[in-house]
């Protein structure tokens, strides 16, 4: 069984000194304190919304036919070069070059009737 320095009479009480409060903080007096930054801030030059100039429109050239099939080839043959090199990034590329997205037109917007 172990025995305890209390147990033993060898036990002397701790004492621990006494912390002083050394550092107080500053009290304010008068106006509110303000926030602590590194930069000042911008000043606000207008409020509410602010209007943005339109965009030009951009003028989308359409591929002509011959180079549009071109394409198709080309990205044919490079999807199977691809598939039989086993690079699936390569066979995306000449799936994408296949397709030649930029002679589709978009679908017009149709409302949906109420």
């Amino acid at each position: 069984m172990a025995t305890t320095r209390a147990k033993t009479g060898n036990a002397k009480p701790r004492v621990f000194p006494k912390i002083e409060e050394a550092v107080t903080g500053k009290k304010t007096t008068g106006a509110a304190s303000k926030a602590n930054t590194s930069k000042p801030r911008a000043k606000k030059v207008s409020t509410g919304r602010v209007t943005k100039p339109a965009a030009e429109k951009k003028v989308v050239k359409k591929k002509t036919p011959v180079k549009a099939a071109a394409d198709k080839v080309n990205g044919a043959v490079l999807k199977t070069e691809a598939k039989v090199e086993g690079k699936p990034a390569k066979k995306a590329a000449g799936t994408t070059k296949a397709k030649s997205t930029t002679t589709k037109k978009a679908a017009p917007k149709t409302k949906a009737k109420a």
